[in-house]
C-alpha cells in the first residue's frame, strides 16, 4: 500500500527591500525590546512598517530582546506582536539613526475567557460581524507566524525523529521504522505548497492503488488559499476545559479531498496548543476516520516550533459482498479495516535522548 509521510526542510528568507527601494543604500537599525517589568522581550514578532503602515520586514526578537533591520533611509514605525497581548506600535523612527532604539513594550492583555461562541460559520477569516473569530485567530496567527520564522532559535533544542508504524486492528505494532536526525538551522517538519493542496487536494490516490496524504503546517494554515477554501467559527468543547478553538471545514460544494478540524488555544495564556484534523471528501480515508494532529512548543527564546505531529490512515483489505435483487445475484467489492498506518514525528529534548539511550542499554543488557 503506497503511503507517504511528508518531511522536508525549508528556510524562510526575509527580504527587507525590493524593487526600487532595494537599489538605495540601506542603513542599519538596532532594536532592543523589554516588557513593562524591564525583562528582555524575546520571541516577539517585530515588524518594520513604512509610512503607509505596510510591512517592510518581520523578524523574531532574540532571547535578549534584540533585533536588527536594514532598510533605506526614511520614516518607519516598529510593530511588536506577542501571544496574549494586543499589538504595540512605536512612534515614528527616522533612518538613518546613529543610536540603538530601546522600546519598552506595554500593551493590554487579550481576554479570551469572555468570548461568546455562536453557531455562525463564516466562509472567510475576515468576514463581517466576526469579532470573536478575529480575536482568537489573531492569537493563533502569532504563534503560526513565529513558527514560520523560527530558524535561528533551533540550535540546542535537541534532535528530531520521524516514524512509520503499522498496527493491527487491536492496536499492536506489527512493523516500525524510525529515523533520528539533528536539528541544526532548519525547521524539521513542513508541508508542501498551499496552492497545490488547494488545487489538488490533501489526499491523492484511492484504496486500490494506495494514497499520498498530506497534513497542514503553519505556512498552509496562514495562507490565502487555505482561507479561501474553508469556513471558520469559534468553538468550545466540554472535554477541553480552559481552551477555545477555531474550527475549519471546506467551503460548501467543495468536493475534492480536504481537511476539517480545530486549532485549540489556551484561554488563559492565549498560547496555541494543537491542531487536530480529519480528512473529508476522501472516500475510504474519510469512511475509516483518517486524520491527525500537530502540536506546538514554545522554545526558551519565546519562539514557536512544531513539537509533534501524527497522521493516521486505515490499512484496508477487500472482500466480495453478495447482494441479491429479484432473480439476479451480484458481487461487489467491500473494504474493511485490518489496522492502521501511522506516520509521525517530533522533537526529542536532551533529557528524552538520555532516557531513550538508557532504555536501549537496558534492553541490550537483558538480552545478554
Amino acid at each position: 500500500m503506497m503511503l507517504r509521510a511528508l518531511l522536508c526542510a525549508s528556510v524562510l528568507v526575509c527580504v527587507l527591500t525590493s524593487g526600487a527601494r532595494g537599489q538605495a543604500a540601506a542603513t542599519e537599525l538596532r532594536i532592543t525590546l523589554s516588557a513593562a517589568d524591564g525583562v528582555p522581550l524575546g520571541g516577539a514578532l517585530v515588524a518594520l512598517l513604512d509610512a503607509r503602515d505596510s510591512v517592510v520586514a518581520e523578524r523574531l526578537s532574540t532571547e535578549a530582546g534584540g533585533r536588527v533591520f536594514r532598510a533605506v533611509p526614511g520614516v518607519y514605525r516598529i510593530r511588536v506582536r506577542r501571544v496574549g497581548y494586543l499589538p504595540f506600535v512605536s512612534a515614528p523612527v527616522t533612518l538613518p539613526r546613529e543610536s540603538a532604539l530601546s522600546l519598552n513594550v506595554e500593551s493590554p492583555r487579550v481576554v479570551l475567557q469572555r468570548i461568546v461562541v455562536n453557531s455562525k460559520s463564516p466562509c472567510g477569516r475576515n468576514s463581517p460581524n466576526t469579532d470573536a473569530l478575529s480575536t482568537v485567530w489573531d492569537e493563533i496567527a502569532k504563534a503560526l507566524r513565529s513558527s514560520q520564522l523560527t530558524t535561528e532559535d533551533l540550535s540546542g533544542i535537541g534532535r528530531a525523529r520521524t516514524y512509520r508504524h503499522q498496527v493491527d486492528k487491536d492496536g499492536n505494532v506489527i512493523s516500525a521504522d524510525t529515523t533520528v536526525f539533528a536539528i541544526v538551522d532548519r525547521r524539521p517538519f513542513s508541508a508542501i505548497d498551499p496552492v497545490a493542496l488547494a488545487n489538488d487536494g490533501y489526499v491523492l490516490g484511492d484504496a486500490l492503488v494506495g494514497w499520498h496524504y498530506f497534513a497542514p503546517d503553519e505556512t498552509v494554515l496562514l495562507s490565502e488559499p487555505f482561507a479561501a477554501t474553508h469556513c471558520f467559527r469559534v468553538v468550545r468543547e466540554r472535554g477541553r476545559a480552559g481552551q477555545i478553538g477555531v474550527s475549519f471545514e471546506p467551503i460548501p460544494r467543495r468536493e475534492m479531498p480536504d481537511i476539517a478540524g480545530v486549532l485549540w488555544v489556551d484561554q488563559e495564556t492565549s498560547q496555541l496548543r494543537e491542531v487536530v484534523f480529519r480528512f473529508v471528501n476522501a472516500g475510504a480515508m474519510s469512511q475509516f476516520e483518517a486524520g491527525g494532529f500537530t502540536r506546538f512548543r514554545r522554545v526558551p527564546s519565546g519562539a514557536w516550533i512544531v513539537d509533534e505531529w501524527k497522521l493516521s490512515a486505515p490499512r484496508l483489505a477487500i472482500a466480495p459482498r453478495r447482494s441479491q435483487d429479484g432473480y439476479s445475484t451480484t458481487f461487489r467489492e467491500q473494504f474493511f479495516a485490518i489496522g492502521r498506518q501511522e506516520n509521525g514525528g517530533g522533537i526529542i529534548a536532551p533529557g528524552e535522548q538520555l532516557r531513550q539511550a538508557r532504555m536501549v542499554m537496558d534492553t541490550l543488557n537483558k538480552k545478554r
